[in-house]
């Protein structure tokens, strides 16, 4: 069953997807990571390292460890 805040989820999403594409998308990414992340450590994981999610006979996803301050500034 879906909920109301699951529709207006949904809706709000396709009205920012249909004003900005590579915006949605990026939300969506960080939404994913900040939510995997949050589920690591709340089982008891150390989120700090590269975190692989297996895909079976799908991609697998990789979030990469988080980069130093100086290396987002260098673009490294």
């Amino acid at each position: 069953m879906v909920t109301q805040a699951e529709e207006r989820f949904v809706e709000a999403l396709g009205d920012l997807i249909k004003e900005d594409v590579v915006n949605a998308l990026a939300v969506l990414t960080g939404a994913f990571v900040g939510l995997t992340v949050e589920m690591v450590s709340r089982q008891g994981h150390v989120s700090t390292g590269d975190i692989t999610i297996q895909g079976g006979n799908e991609r697998d996803i990789t979030i990469h460890a988080e980069k130093s301050p100086s290396a987002n500034i260098a673009g490294v």
